[in-house]
């Protein structure tokens, strides 16, 4: 899901806003799937278990992006859903998910600062808890934003139209001068839905690739 942003004068892309983890860190489903392993059933039968289904509502890991309840309160609340799975957790897999190993893609951050300095106005967007904010701040300045935008701060997550709102408010940008890579194509389509123009990342390559059609620096 990809729409050009800067194909012309009249559609030239202002702000480049990114997700987290998938395109900032190592994705998230890199741990689901060691995880499903562990109970011989495939990686989304697993996420929507522990992470909810695409669409948000009131799953504990939903809630906890949106400031509701900690982190530490998500593992125990997680039995409807594994029951209506046939699983029996083990009681450590928000453990697992919450441990700080991870990549960090490194070409990415110093494209985001390089972005920065050359005049694009850039956003951080992400879901993720109040708990795990001092470790994004070690993985990449947030000097580097122009614009942090945390689903447990807004009190919205995404794919919740809401935080898309926030974040071209807090940008100062209009929504069709708006670039945004995410990893999970649900996180596109609201935004999509705004006018913005959006990259579904694949992996770290094919990211940069997308940045240098859409968003140069020459």
């Amino acid at each position: 899901m990809e729409r050009s942003g800067r194909a012309s004068s009249a559609n030239r892309i202002e702000a480049v806003v990114f997700d987290y983890g998938g395109v900032i860190i190592s994705p998230i489903v890199d741990k689901v799937s060691v995880l499903a392993d562990r109970f011989g059933i495939t990686m989304p039968e697993l996420l929507e278990v522990l992470l909810g289904p695409r669409e948000s509502g009131d799953h504990p890991w939903h809630r906890c992006e949106r400031g509701e309840i900690a982190v530490a309160d998500i593992q125990g609340l997680l039995e409807p859903w594994a029951r209506a799975a046939g699983l029996s957790l083990h009681g450590d897999e928000i453990d697992v998910l919450m441990d700080p190993t991870y990549s960090v893609i490194d070409a990415v951050v110093e494209r985001i600062a390089r972005l920065k300095a050359a005049g694009y106005r850039t956003a951080l967007l992400t879901n993720t808890f109040a708990e795990y904010r001092p470790t994004m701040q070690q993985v990449v300045p947030f000097a580097h934003f122009h614009a942090v935008v945390e689903s447990f701060a807004v009190k919205a997550r995404k794919p919740e139209s809401a935080i898309y709102e926030a974040t071209a408010s807090m940008l100062g940008v209009a929504h069709d001068r708006i670039l945004y890579l995410d990893d999970f194509d649900q996180n596109l389509q609201p935004a999509v839905a705004l006018g913005w123009n959006v990259v579904h990342v694949t992996g770290p390559d094919q990211c940069l690739r997308e940045l240098d059609r859409l968003a140069p620096l020459g």
